[in-house]
């Protein structure tokens, strides 16, 4: 029984409907590639049923490996463009200064009054002679300490960008054709054990076997 048999039979559904693919909106499309590739093929299964779940259980097999490649081949890739390097030099630079001074200072003063008219107060015994006397003695002393410091941090960015391609052009434009693949038709060769490769054209054989042979 071809292929289009089963589908009548079955209203359309013949395991396609639940496998998973990379993308829901490319079911119809990859479903119709299928059924147009095997229309007018055999079926290699004894019933419709044993069909149906030998294409769902196939496709439920092969598609996480091939969602996988129809994600890469949706990439955009210029065979021209082998080198992409991009360098960053980064340097942190930090100064730390302290610096510290201290002074110190001690200072004495006396003075002495005195007023005279007639000796009458012993001031040392060396028998100076004083009316009146006063002496005033003064000591100062002072400290100071002061510290100061100063941080300093830079930070300095380099970047640059190398970009282009290594080799020799055509060479690498005939790599890239050959990694080149058709997925769809990837899938479409995993499905070949579920028929008999055998071509039927539905043609109708005439029951007039006195026409044969006639020419």
């Amino acid at each position: 029984m071809p292929l289009k048999r089963v589908i009548e039979l079955e209203h359309g559904e013949i395991g396609l409907d639940d496998y998973p693919i990379f993308d829901e909106t490319y079911r119809a499309k990859l479903n119709k590639k299928i059924i147009d590739h095997y229309w007018n093929q055999e079926i290699g299964l004894e019933t419709n049923d044993m069909f149906r779940l030998a294409m769902s259980r196939k496709m439920n097999e092969i598609m996480p490996l091939y969602n996988q490649h129809y994600v890469l081949s949706l990439l955009t890739v210029d065979p021209l463009s082998t080198v992409d390097l991009k360098t960053i030099v980064a340097s942190d630079g930090t100064s730390n200064t302290v610096g510290t001074s201290s002074n110190e200072g001690l200072s004495t003063a006396k003075a002495r009054a005195i007023g005279s008219e007639f000796p009458q107060v012993v001031l040392m015994d060396n028998g100076d002679y004083a009316t009146t006397g006063n002496d005033t003695i003064s000591d100062t002393s002072a400290t100071g300490n002061a510290t100061d410091e100063q941080n300093a941090t830079q930070n300095a960015t380099q970047e640059s960008t190398n970009t282009g391609y290594q080799g020799h052009a055509p060479a690498l434009i005939f790599q890239a054709r050959q990694a080149l693949v058709n997925v769809d038709m990837m899938v479409i060769g995993e499905l070949k054990e579920l028929f008999m490769l055998i071509w039927a054209n539905n043609d109708s054989y005439s029951g007039r076997r006195n026409y044969y042979g006639i020419y």
